[in-house]
Formats: C-alpha cells, sequence, structure tokens
C-alpha cells in the first residue's frame, strides 16, 4: 500500500504528482491514486459494469488478465476490481526488458523482441510500446469498494498505487482509472508516471466501446486526471 498522505490544498497537487514520479523513478513506470474510503453500491456497480464491457476487447487486443497474482481469473464483483496480467503468457522472453519505461511516443502493445529503444537514464529501458519479457504480470492492480483498514485512512480517503511494467495490462489498468473517474468525479483523483500521451490508447477504448467523451480527460502534470 502507498504511504498516506494529508490532504490539503494547492501545493498537495504537486506534492502528490512528485511522489508518484518520484516511485516511478525508484521502483518503475506506475499510476497513483486518492479515493473515498467507502463508494456506494449503486456508484460501484457501474464502474465494474463498464470495466466487464470493455475487457473482452482489451483480450482482443491482447491484454490477457489475470487473477491478482498473474493466474486464474480476474476478479471483478460488488466488493473489489482486482487482476493482473498473465504470469504464463507465452509471450518471446527479452532480459533487455528491466524496470521499464514508455518512450515519449510509446503506445499500442506489441512484440518485445523489437520493443526495446534505449535506456531510462541508466536505471531502466526504454520501450515504445507495452510489452513484457516473457512474464506478463507485475503489479497487483486493485480496486475497493469499502476499506476496512481504517488505519490507512485520512479525511475519509486512501491512496494506492500500482506498477505496470508497461505491460500490456497497463492498459486495462488506464482503462479502470478512467472508468472510475468517470463515475466518480472528485471523489476519486488519479495521477501517473506516464504523461496525457501515454493515455490516448485508453481515452479511445472507453469511446469507441463505452461511449465516453474522447478528451473528457486529460493527465495535467500537477493535478493529474482533470476534467478537460
Amino acid at each position: 500500500m502507498a504511504a498516506l498522505i494529508k490532504r490539503s490544498a494547492g501545493p498537495a497537487h504537486a506534492d502528490r504528482y512528485n511522489l508518484a514520479r518520484g516511485r516511478g523513478a525508484r521502483m518503475g513506470y506506475c499510476h497513483y491514486w486518492e479515493i473515498e474510503q467507502e463508494i456506494g453500491q449503486e456508484s460501484f456497480s457501474p464502474i465494474v459494469a463498464d470495466v466487464q464491457r470493455i475487457i473482452l476487447t482489451l483480450d482482443d487486443m491482447g491484454v490477457r488478465l489475470a487473477g491478482p497474482l498473474g493466474r486464474g481469473l480476474p476478479e471483478m464483483d460488488g466488493a473489489h476490481i482486482a487482476f493482473n496480467g498473465l504470469w504464463d503468457c507465452g509471450h518471446a522472453k527479452n532480459e533487455e526488458i528491466v524496470i521499464p519505461f514508455p518512450t515519449v511516443d510509446a503506445a499500442g502493445i506489441g512484440n518485445s523482441i523489437n520493443a526495446v529503444r534505449g535506456s531510462y537514464y541508466g536505471m531502466g529501458t526504454l520501450l515504445k510500446h507495452r510489452t513484457c519479457d516473457g512474464n506478463c504480470s507485475y503489479e497487483t492492480f486493485r480496486v475497493v469498494r469499502a476499506l476496512n483498514e481504517i488505519d490507512k485512512v485520512r479525511h475519509g480517503r486512501y491512496s494506492d498505487y500500482c506498477k505496470t511494467g508497461f505491460r500490456p495490462y497497463d492498459l486495462a489498468v488506464q482503462c479502470v482509472l478512467l472508468i472510475a473517474k468517470h463515475h466518480l468525479r472528485d471523489r476519486i483523483q488519479v495521477w501517473s508516471g506516464g504523461s496525457d500521451y501515454h493515455w490516448n490508447d485508453a481515452r479511445l477504448l472507453c469511446y469507441v466501446h463505452l461511449s465516453y467523451p474522447l478528451n473528457q480527460y486529460r493527465i495535467d502534470r500537477d493535478a493529474g486526471l482533470i476534467l478537460v
């Protein structure tokens, strides 16, 4: 679980963004969010429904989701959404891919063999598209409807993050966060280690398959995912 940050106005947005970026530099490419401790069932159910609507499209694109530990089925019900990439994905191995980050114009999903575009400041590998190193799992993505661990809650909200390693399931994580933002608005705030450009694929999927406005949200450097 991510370290908790007390809510406040103004510069706190930048602090949270910098924390997310800092985690990205130390640990890998990640997305970070702060959400209300408890979301009513009437608000959470439409999120689950939209995620279930888009999951088959993701699978057709090569985003094969598994359970939280990379095996079994993704978990999506009235209590939580939890998944990972598929551990035994069968993709070609590429040992060059270590602590992956996207290039500035990275997009789509592709083969690991031609994905590498250099080094990320000597700390990791730059990729031109989402791919894996022969294992599509990385870190569990989980959003819960109600968090019962009270010690992790501050002012009615808690924070969390997911390092995706720019694996194919990164696209699923972005879609879920966009879906949650679409339904919850200010009840969730989202930041990203990527740029606004890196969210284009997820926005397009939500536009085509869920009829969301194409440019409803964009990633702002300090404020995170904001309504346009």
